[in-house]
């Protein structure tokens, strides 16, 4: 078993998911504004990181690119807020929970068993994102959106790994997401008050420059079907960091969405082994 990506998926996991509750600071800050200088913090350090050696990605892969960052980030912040709008956070995360079981669905050679641990952990996290009255037939289309906004976050970016590698893979997509956000913000950008700024400089550093890093190392080394039933650790994560931030103890449907989601992963964890990468990263040197 590959216990370091596991270890790498799991800790990006929860990262995204404990950004949740924190992006609730950012619910009166202009959406594509705060995402557009989230994405540019974000691609400022993992240029860094790279020491400014970005590579150079050919016109096809700056195709991939810049769907990664248009569907995986943009696309996905904007269809979520959306469908929050409309029906609700618990039934939105009820809908983009089932990410697992699509990307399983997706695989080029489907393994029943990641199917059936990505049902038990699309269950567990049902239970624990919960679901109430509020659907209605645009928030559901949007909900479902965000879906394959998510799914192709992670299916997109799959076929770019083995050549640039995931810190590439992460920082041309903060860029060309970057661009986007910054079209769609019309140049309206108003200062950010302290709680915004932070929050920004939470999805800037932690989320995007080490969360989204971590994501595709695991989707590079488990395949997109493995490690897609980590998403299901988003809502737990949320819920963890919701009662830390505000006291909420967790119901017993949290705790036992959290069992069932752990379970999933586990029984997940111990199918056949990943696939091998197609071809491992080139050099930084061969891509400066």
């Amino acid at each position: 078993m590959n216990t370091r990506a596991w270890i790498g998926g799991t800790t990006a996991a929860g990262v995204v998911g404990a950004s949740f509750p924190v992006s609730e600071a950012l619910v009166d800050y202009p959406v594509a504004s705060g995402q557009m200088i989230r994405y540019a913090a974000g691609a400022l350090i993992l240029a860094a990181l790279l020491k400014g050696r970005l590579g150079r990605p050919t016109l096809q892969e700056l195709g991939l690119l810049a769907l990664v960052a248009a569907v995986g980030m943009a696309g996905f912040n904007l269809a979520v807020l959306g469908a929050v709008e409309y029906m609700g956070a618990t039934n939105t995360g009820v809908i983009i929970g089932a990410s697992p079981v699509i990307l399983a669905l997706t695989a080029t050679t489907r393994d029943p068993r990641i199917l059936a641990a990505a049902g038990v952990v699309v269950a567990g996290a049902a239970i624990v994102n919960g679901a109430d009255s509020r659907l209605s037939a645009v928030g559901l289309a949007i909900a479902l959106a965000a879906l394959l906004c998510e799914v192709g976050f992670t299916l997109l970016a799959a076929p770019l790994l083995p050549r640039l590698g995931p810190t590439r893979v992460a920082a041309w997509s903060a860029i060309l997401a970057t661009v986007e956000l910054a079209l769609l913000s019309r140049g309206d950008v108003p200062m950010p008050t302290h709680g915004e700024a932070a929050a920004i400089a939470y999805l800037a550093i932690i989320t995007t420059a080490l969360a989204f890093v971590l994501w595709f190392s695991a989707v590079q080394t488990l395949g997109a079907a493995k490690a897609g039933l980590l998403v299901g650790l988003m809502p737990v994560a949320a819920v963890a960091i919701d009662a830390v931030l505000n006291g909420r103890t967790p119901s017993t449907a949290d705790l036992a969405g959290t069992a069932l989601v752990a379970a999933g992963v586990a029984f997940g964890a111990r199918g056949a082994r990943a696939p091998r990468p197609d071809a491992a990263p080139e050099p930084l040197a061969s891509l400066a």
